[in-house]
């Protein structure tokens, strides 16, 4: 995770604001985030590297629900999300057909192909595992290797699966960021996961992601 800003002299969120967020975000929204983490789906459950990082990539650029319908399509077309090796032997347009219903279904499959054919020639096995034994900076450089995970979604896997206290930026926290001055106007989504990563305490770091998101969702100023 990220232990210094690129924003030194941007001193919010402090800890006391961090509280208070918490405190009125989980008022709000905690039977929300508690709905969907009932949900056998969530990547917090994920145990596997690669397994998060195919979920990471459906969930980029669209909401949990057209992510859901993808995974369907995937279980409809393979029997199950993880079937590496037929959905390489498949090729391009079942892949395509199968992430259809999540919408975004061609660039998809065009970055699960590259990853799984880059976790092959690269690793030999499906079996990623060995990332979790790293610190976060040499995880975090390990997983931007394989083409198309940028750092925010190796934020998500590192936050859900490898349990590391790591604050992810989504389009939601993004705009939450901006609205709230916790990240300067100019700031780059990047920057900001940077920025909110080193400030946030940690104790908050995972509920807030959640909480902003939700929060997102449904307050209308923040659209």
């Amino acid at each position: 995770h990220s232990s210094s800003t690129p924003y030194p002299s941007h001193h919010h969120p402090t800890p006391q604001e961090c509280s208070a967020a918490h405190t009125v975000l989980h008022n709000l929204h905690s039977e929300a985030v508690a709905t969907e983490f009932a949900d056998p789906d969530t990547p917090e459950t994920i145990a596997n590297v690669l397994d998060a990082m195919i979920i990471a990539v459906l969930s980029q650029a669209t909401s949990w629900s057209n992510a859901k319908r993808a995974m369907g399509g995937l279980r409809s077309a393979y029997g199950s999300l993880f079937a590496y090796d037929d959905i390489l032997a498949g090729g391009d347009e079942k892949l395509q057909d199968a992430l259809r219903p999540g919408g975004l279904h061609i660039r998809k499959a065009k970055i699960i192909m590259t990853i799984l054919k880059q976790v092959k020639e690269t690793n030999g096995s499906w079996d990623l595992n060995h990332l979790i034994e790293l610190n976060d900076e040499e995880a975090m450089k390990q997983l931007i290797t394989y083409k198309y995970i940028g750092s925010k979604s190796a934020f998500v896997v590192m936050g859900w699966c490898m349990k590391r206290n790591t604050f992810t930026v989504d389009t939601h926290c993004f705009r939450i960021a901006k609205l709230w001055g916790w990240t300067p106007k100019d700031a780059t989504v990047e920057k900001t996961q940077q920025h909110l990563d080193a400030l946030i305490p940690k104790e908050y770091k995972f509920d807030l992601h959640f909480l902003m998101i939700a929060h997102g969702r449904t307050c209308p100023v923040c659209r």
